[in-house]
């Protein structure tokens, strides 16, 4: 069953995420992509990037959405031509995207040791509290995946994830929380839906109204 997860955050807003499982041949049958997205499918040289690319296409397909769609800024973020929000993300294994009416972004990270030794990079002095008790590589990857998440629905280049990005106390195991975003002394409000698996977590940030 590739397709874990459906979840309807509200009438608008959907997740999707696939677990990768199948050969890369069952990944390709039936599935039509565009004349763009086989070119950027043959430019993937690594078997698990070439997998994780179908699953995402997969679940476009899962969420009705025609390949011709789906295309790409300067930047390479996709977008819909119909005007739909959307959010890819993929990681070992794990494929997912994001949908709904108003800007978003969505990320998904396995938990990695190593995130211990990037913190400094991207926390914030007020998001001390993951360091602390058990769980702190989860409780890190989980912010890292927020801030990830902030970014891309910010859709804002030279943004610091350490000083402009701040996500709001939370207790492991939560599936909802809160963070703000400091652009030119303003402050902008999201929400954060969490994703929490055993090998990986993710986020969904939206603006607050």
């Amino acid at each position: 069953m590739p397709l874990h997860q459906r979840v309807n955050i509200d009438q608008e807003t959907q997740i999707l995420i696939w677990h990768i499982e199948e050969p890369l041949e069952e990944l390709k049958r039936n599935l039509i992509l565009s004349n763009t997205d086989e070119i950027r499918f043959q430019k993937q040289k690594v078997l698990s990037h070439q997998k994780e690319f179908l699953a995402t296409r997969r679940l476009l397909l899962e969420a009705g959405i025609a390949p011709h769609d789906l295309s790409h800024d300067n930047n390479g973020a996709p977008f819909l031509e119909s005007g739909r929000q959307l959010s890819i993300s993929h990681t070992n294994r794990t494929a997912g995207i994001a949908l709904g009416t108003t800007p978003l972004g969505i990320d998904l990270e396995v938990y990695r040791p190593k995130i211990q030794i990037l913190a400094p990079r991207f926390l914030n002095t007020e998001e001390s509290f993951a360091l602390k008790g058990s769980g702190a590589i989860e409780k890190l990857t989980l912010i890292w995946t927020a801030k990830e998440a902030l970014y891309k629905a910010l859709k804002q280049k030279g943004i610091i994830f350490s000083k402009q990005l701040l996500v709001t106390p939370f207790e492991w195991g939560d599936f909802q929380g809160n963070a703000k975003v400091i652009i030119s002394d303003k402050t902008f409000n999201f929400s954060l839906n969490f994703i929490i698996e055993k090998a990986y977590c993710g986020t969904l940030a939206t603006p607050k109204n």
